[in-house]
C-alpha cells in the first residue's frame, strides 16, 4: 500500500523534482525524461538475474502464483523497489548516471 505524502510533503517533492527536470532539460543531460524500453528492459533482466542467482526478493512472492524471476523482477520494477542506477552515453562521449527511482518519479510527474 502507498503511503501518501502531507500537502508540504508533495510540493517539496514537485519542486525538486521540476529543478531536476529544468537543470537536465538545460544541459540537455536527461534526454529523453523518462526511461527507455531498453533501458527497462535491462533493468528487469538484471534483477531477474539476481534472483536466479539467490538474492531475495523484495516484494512478497506469496502473493504472486509464481517463482519465476523475471515475474518476480517486473513485479519488483512496478512497485517501485529497485534501487538501480541507468548510465547514458551522450553523442559527445559524456556518459551521465541516473537514478531510476529519480526517472520513475519523473515519469509519474510527467503523466500527470
Amino acid at each position: 500500500m502507498e503511503s501518501r505524502l502531507s500537502p508540504p510533503e508533495l510540493v517539496d517533492r514537485i519542486e525538486k523534482l521540476i529543478q531536476v527536470l529544468r537543470s537536465a532539460l538545460a544541459d540537455r543531460s536527461l534526454y529523453p525524461p523518462r526511461l527507455t524500453r531498453f533501458e527497462v528492459a535491462r533493468v528487469i533482466a538484471a534483477r531477474a538475474l539476481q534472483l536466479a542467482m539467490g538474492a531475495q526478493p523484495l516484494v512478497d512472492i506469496s502473493s504472486l502464483d509464481t517463482r519465476d524471476p523475471v515475474l518476480i523482477a517486473m513485479e519488483e520494477f512496478r512497485q517501485g523497489k529497485l534501487n538501480f542506477s541507468i548510465v547514458r552515453q551522450l553523442p559527445d562521449g559524456k556518459t551521465i548516471k541516473l537514478e531510476l527511482k529519480d526517472l520513475l518519479e519523473l515519469e509519474k510527474l510527467l503523466r500527470a
